[in-house]
């Protein structure tokens, strides 16, 4: 794990989290602050909500130079560099092109030095993470500084876009959303720019 990856949890699969400490090959004493992207909100209410311990402390694993489940941001930069214009969205995608999950998507956002977005509106709700640089966004009506390390909400239909300061050498922002299962049950609208976008189960 490197700052900035993107590491999914595939259903039934064992999974922990840990550091290597001083002590350890590898480790120093410095903390990892990670951002947890959850579907907990959509399936609390259901009875597949559950989780089950492994029966060791810790679960055996083999280190890897690289796995399908691991999302470096090295390529994602790359990809937000080669995208046109002073505002760029990128999804982050399994290899055959599908969502990285059936309920939770994601996708990383560059803003360059000054640069806003388009005002967009979407049914779905998402969450933002401040990878780099400082700005502010419009959200509802109201306006939010935020800086890295930061994160904030975007309610489902609220109208907002993100702004760029321009003392900063651009903005990268990573987000998460239920966008996937809102396409699946045919919930997802979108309006950007004034073009709206309907999901269609046919």
């Amino acid at each position: 794990m490197h700052p900035g990856d993107v590491i999914i949890t595939p259903t039934w699969s064992w999974h922990d989290h840990g550091k290597k400490g001083a002590d350890e090959e590898g480790g120093d004493e410095s903390p990892v602050i990670w951002l947890d992207g959850l579907d907990l909100p959509s399936f609390i209410h259901f009875p597949v909500h559950f989780n089950e311990h492994y029966s060791a402390a810790r679960y055996p694993a083999t280190d890897v130079d690289s796995s399908p489940i691991v999302f470096p941001w090295r390529d994602m930069l790359a990809k937000l560099h080669d995208a046109p214009g002073s505002w760029a969205a990128v999804p982050y995608r399994n290899s055959d092109g599908r969502e990285i999950g059936r309920v939770i998507g994601a996708s990383a956002e560059r803003l360059d030095k000054g640069a806003e977005s388009p005002v967009r509106q979407e049914t779905s709700s998402s969450v933002y993470h401040v990878i780099q640089g400082s700005g502010w966004s419009e959200i509802g009506g109201k306006s939010f500084s935020w800086q890295r390390g930061d994160t904030f909400c975007i309610p489902a239909w609220y109208k907002y876009k993100h702004v760029a300061n321009g003392e900063d050498n651009g903005v990268y922002l990573y987000r998460f959303d239920d966008k996937p299962m809102l396409k699946s049950l045919g919930l997802l609208r979108t309006q950007m720019n004034g073009t709206h976008t309907f999901a269609s189960l046919a």
